[in-house]
């Protein structure tokens, strides 16, 4: 079980630059549904991105002064 913790963190651990771990994109379509018929608007993907770092929302707190 340790190993398969492990495995985990180190596969899906939130850091900036994660070269050769795993990498999660998530595919798109926007659909018009308003008759019968639907007609694409648009469609693609995004690639997973890390989250903000607690300092750099700690400056943009006092930055806006919040």
């Amino acid at each position: 079980m340790d190993f398969l913790l492990k495995n985990f963190l180190y596969n899906f651990k939130n850091l900036r630059w994660a070269k050769g771990r795993r990498e999660t994109y998530l595919c798109y379509v926007v659909k018009r549904r308003d008759s019968a018929t639907s007609c694409s608007l648009d469609f693609g993907y995004l690639r997973n991105q890390p989250l903000y770092e607690v300092d750099d929302l700690r400056d943009a707190f006092k930055t806006l002064g919040l």
